[in-house]
């Protein structure tokens, strides 16, 4: 009988605040090299006005993945909801 090897994947945990701040740190890196904001550079991009380098994309989806995380999770309030807890009697 063969034997079977067994990969495994790490798995990272990070907080909410940890990943936005991740994120924000990344483009300022990508916003200092290239000398303009990450909101002009997707607008540019969506136009094709710039040219979609492999580096660019990476910039545009973890701009992307900021804006989304900001939109779609609450800053306070119960971990994990994006509305108030019901206070009526079911």
């Amino acid at each position: 009988m063969a034997t079977e090897t067994i990969q495994k994947i790490p798995v990272r945990v990070a907080s909410r605040e940890q990943i936005i701040k991740e994120h924000r740190e990344q483009l300022r890196i990508y916003e200092a090299r290239y000398e303009m904001s990450s909101e002009k550079m997707a607008t540019l991009l969506e136009l094709d006005a710039i040219r979609p380098t492999a580096e660019v994309l990476r910039w545009y989806q973890i701009y992307y993945a900021l804006k989304s995380r900001l939109e779609t999770t609450p800053t306070t309030g119960t971990p994990g909801t994006t509305t108030t807890p019901s206070t009526k009697a079911v």
